[in-house]
């Protein structure tokens, strides 16, 4: 029997970058840890021309001191930042967007959906679940359902 020291998860980069410098940000909040060897999913790629990827390894990240800095210098830019996150990444993107109010969030198959959500709303932030909260079969972040949804978010949020 292997016995390790961390979770597999949890080996790798806590934050992965990819895309146009520069341009529009979308923030990820991955529980899965898919960009485990330093590159997005395929399915995300084609957002790569016109926007930059944050992709953050929630079970790699010790706290979001890395996701904070990162959207510090993405607002100092003055560019727009959407959030997207899965299972149980939401509530930590809805903090999140709490403190760095995005112009956009989704929130993909989530474990739960804070009742905080409303008031981003309120604020003006477009909020999108997509699925069922708690599903059992939730998607991941690299499904194509999700990349879609991606998709349609940012190109219909305005700058």
């Amino acid at each position: 029997m292997t016995v390790f020291e961390t979770h597999p998860r949890e080996v790798g980069p806590a934050v992965v970058t990819a895309g146009a410098a520069g341009s529009p940000a979308i923030m990820v909040f991955d529980p899965d840890s898919l960009a485990k060897h330093d590159d997005i999913p395929a399915s995300w790629h084609h957002l790569l021309w016109r926007h930059q990827v944050l992709w953050c390894r929630l079970p790699a990240m010790h706290s979001l001191t890395d996701a904070s800095q990162l959207a510090n210098e993405v607002a100092a830019l003055n560019l727009p930042v959407d959030v997207v996150a899965g299972g149980t990444g939401a509530p930590v993107a809805v903090e999140f967007s709490q403190a760095h109010q995005p112009r956009s969030l989704l929130l993909a198959d989530p474990a739960t959906v804070p009742d905080s959500v409303a008031a981003l709303r309120e604020a003006g932030v477009r909020v999108r679940v997509l699925g069922e909260e708690g599903e059992p079969d939730r998607r991941t972040l690299g499904h194509p359902d999700v990349a879609a949804a991606v998709t349609e978010l940012v190109d219909g949020a305005p700058s």
